[in-house]
């Protein structure tokens, strides 16, 4: 039986892959404008320069965490950010009357808005939890970390998804709809030798694991394992919201006000997210947005991009993890 099943197996493999090649090609074929393009990356290229170069994330995003200021700081970056990458692609080509949709005005506010909001919420670091160990409430704080994202932005979006796209399959690309995902596992499959080789680097090390479970012991009675488990499930979870806000609601639910030139602006914000990051991990996720945004555009939905999300960042922590015990 299993003999028999092998050439099938492959050949709807190579079909999945197939497929995927051609809706990246044909989303190359319609959108792709020379200068929108250039201009569009060396935005993000400058940016990255002047983060890198000059620690803008460490000196003045992280100081704001603690002082609170994070919480409109994050939304006001991440909107001009946004805005600026629209003017190179909506500009050149002849696509200058989407700047004067107010729907798309609007809508983009509000959904950057919020996201930097919920990044930049910060005021749980404050609270005290007098009955509790000190890892007891690091630990509750680093999965409430993973969890703001999901916490401020899922009623909106489904109030949104309900009053303003209607239209739109299933939660902005949480559907039923899972064409071709198996091209999705291969893609991930690509991947991974490059990440096992930059797994070694000194900037991933210092990045990776996210969750050091031997600063917590047995926090909360729970076998290390368990804890670990746990977190990396809300760690999961968090990159389930990523990919909803940035593949889903800026680019499906794009589609009708903006076409395939939704995918732009959508990267450069995208990469600046990654800023505190390394350095390679922010510049192979214009890679990646750009990819990953064409795919959802091609296919209307979303399941691809947050499989090959969750796996990499869950091969990332285990990495991380087994170079750790490894030393």
């Amino acid at each position: 039986m299993k003999t028999a099943l092998t050439p099938l197996s492959r050949k709807k493999n190579f079909r999945a892959l197939s497929e995927l090649w051609t809706s990246f090609r044909d989303f190359v074929r319609e959108d792709f404008h020379p200068r929108a393009y250039l201009l569009t990356f060396l935005l993000i290229l400058t940016l990255i320069f002047l983060n890198y170069r000059f620690d803008l994330y460490g000196r003045f995003m992280r100081p704001a965490f603690i002082e609170g200021s994070s919480m409109w700081m994050m939304p006001l970056a991440y909107c001009a950010i946004y805005f600026a990458a629209c003017l190179p692609a909506f500009l050149i080509g002849g696509r200058t009357q989407l700047l004067h949709r107010p729907a798309f005005v609007l809508k983009s506010l509000f959904v950057i808005a919020i996201y930097g909001f919920a990044v930049g919420f910060y005021a749980y670091y404050q609270l005290d939890f007098d009955t509790l160990f000190q890892e007891e409430r690091l630990y509750l704080i680093r999965l409430f970390s993973q969890l703001k994202v999901l916490i401020f932005l899922l009623l909106p979006f489904l109030l949104m998804k309900r009053c303003l796209d209607p239209e739109v399959e299933g939660l902005y690309g949480l559907s039923r709809n899972t064409r071709n995902i198996r091209g999705y596992l291969f893609l991930f499959l690509a991947l991974l030798p490059f990440l096992v080789l930059a797994s070694g680097s000194s900037d991933f090390l210092r990045a990776y694991p996210q969750f050091r479970p031997w600063y917590y012991g047995e926090v909360f009675g729970m076998p290390i394992w368990v804890s670990t488990a746990l977190f990396e499930v809300v760690y999961a979870l968090d990159f389930v919201m990523v990919e909803l806000v940035f593949r889903g609601v800026l680019v499906i639910g794009m589609i009708r006000l903006l076409g395939s030139r939704a995918v732009l602006p959508m990267v450069a914000l995208y990469a600046t997210i990654h800023f505190g990051k390394p350095l390679g991990e922010t510049l192979s996720s214009i890679f990646g947005g750009y990819i990953l945004g064409a795919f959802a555009y091609q296919t209307k939905h979303i399941w691809g991009g947050v499989i090959v999300h969750i796996l990499i960042a869950l091969s990332m922590e285990f990495m991380g993890l087994w170079h750790f015990y490894k030393i």
